[in-house]
């Protein structure tokens, strides 16, 4: 099962992106999704203790993020996505992957303050066009593609 992972993982992430980047929110079935897998990851698991550190890992995600929600912008969605990938971002490389979000962060904020300068259109069915924000789950995203993928 756990060899899985990645790519269910990345499928989500892709899907999260693109629908974000389209409608400005990423769906409840889809945020739930990655809790899903994790439960299934720990189910067929032969020591499911050993995921004892990345479930503390995203329930400190899931205060920031909450913190975040709060008093930042930061979207529910973003939050459950972003607590949903941490589970399955182990101690070892929660540094770097963290580094790659905020990288990305920034990266995509600029981006996507271009593409609005150069394509701003009031009243597109694309948010991004739309509206002047960065959809969060492009960072998400890359950090949890590049985790998979890269690291």
């Amino acid at each position: 099962m756990l060899a899985y992972v990645p790519v269910v993982m990345s499928v989500i992430l892709i899907a999260a992106m693109v629908i974000e980047l389209r409608t400005g929110k990423i769906p409840n079935l889809l945020t739930l999704l990655p809790f899903v897998l994790f439960m299934l990851v720990l189910v067929t698991s032969p020591d499911p203790s050993a995921f004892g550190p990345q479930l503390i890992g995203a329930a400190v995600v899931l205060v920031i993020g909450l913190v975040l929600f709060a008093v930042a912008g930061f979207g529910a969605g973003a939050v459950k996505l972003l607590t949903g990938l941490a589970l399955f971002v182990p101690l070892d490389r929660a540094l770097v992957t963290f580094g790659i979000f905020v990288a990305a962060m920034f990266v995509g904020t600029f981006v996507i303050l271009q593409i609005r300068k150069g394509f701003a259109v009031e009243g597109s069915d694309w948010v991004v066009l739309a509206k002047g924000v960065l959809p969060m789950s492009w960072p998400i995203g890359i950090a949890g593609l590049s985790l998979f993928w890269l690291l």
